[in-house]
C-alpha cells in the first residue's frame, strides 16, 4: 500500500472498499439489511450458510448463530461494500465472483452473504455488498472490524483486483473515515 501526497493522484479513479459496521443494531438492523440487500436491484447473490432468497429466513439464520454462542447483544455482522470501476467489473456476474474471491478467508468459518446491485454511480456500475457474521460458526469467536483486519482485506481487494482500492470505514455513528493510504496491488497476500 502506498499513500499519495499529490491531490492530483487522489482524483483518478478508483475501486472503493466501504466497510460498515452497526455494532448496536440488533435485530432491527439484521431485518433491515437483508430487506436492503436483497431488494429489487439485486441481480445476482449467493449465501454462505445463509437463505439468499428470503431475507426473513437470512436474518433469523444470522440470528441464531449469535444466539447458539450466546452472542446475542453483540455485534450482528460487519458489511464490506466493493464499488468496482466498470472496466473491473462489466456484469454483475462478474462482480459476484470478484467479491467472492475477495471474500473468500472469510467464508470457512463465518456465515455470509453476498449481493451485486445494479447502479450507475459514474465510474461504477455495479457494487456488492457482503455481510459478514461477527459470530464464527465453528467457535462463536468475534472477528472484528478494525484497521488490522480493514487493512488486510482493502489489501486482498487491491491484490485480486490488481487495480488501486480506496478504503473508506462507515460507524456506528454513521460518520465516515477514509483512509489516507491507496492500497495498490503487491505480490503477497497477508492472511486474515
Amino acid at each position: 500500500m502506498i499513500g499519495y501526497d499529490n491531490p492530483e493522484d487522489m482524483e483518478r479513479k478508483l475501486n472503493i472498499l466501504k466497510i460498515i459496521t452497526h455494532s448496536k443494531g440488533g435485530d432491527r438492523y439484521r431485518n433491515n439489511a437483508m430487506n436492503y440487500c436483497l431488494d429489487d436491484r439485486c441481480i445476482a447473490k449467493k449465501g454462505y450458510g445463509i437463505n439468499a432468497s428470503d431475507p426473513t429466513i437470512a436474518a433469523m439464520q444470522f440470528r441464531k448463530n449469535a444466539a447458539f454462542w450466546g452472542k446475542r447483544n453483540s455485534n450482528p455482522f460487519i458489511q464490506y461494500m466493493h464499488s468496482y470501476l466498470k472496466e473491473i467489473a462489466p456484469t454483475g456476474e462478474h462482480a459476484l465472483k470478484l467479491t467472492n474471491e475477495i471474500m473468500e478467508p472469510f467464508l470457512a468459518e463465518n456465515l455470509a452473504i453476498t449481493v451485486v446491485h445494479e447502479e450507475d454511480q459514474g465510474n461504477s456500475l455495479y457494487h456488492s455488498h457482503t455481510y459478514v457474521d461477527a459470530t464464527k460458526f465453528t467457535n462463536g469467536k468475534m472477528i472484528y472490524s478494525n484497521n488490522t483486519v480493514n487493512y488486510v482485506i482493502a489489501q486482498r481487494t487491491a491484490n485480486v483486483l490488481r487495480q488501486a482500492v480506496q478504503l473508506i470505514v462507515e460507524y456506528d455513528s454513521g460518520k465516515e473515515w477514509t483512509c489516507p493510504m491507496i492500497f495498490t496491488h503487491q505480490d503477497n497476500d497477508e492472511d486474515i
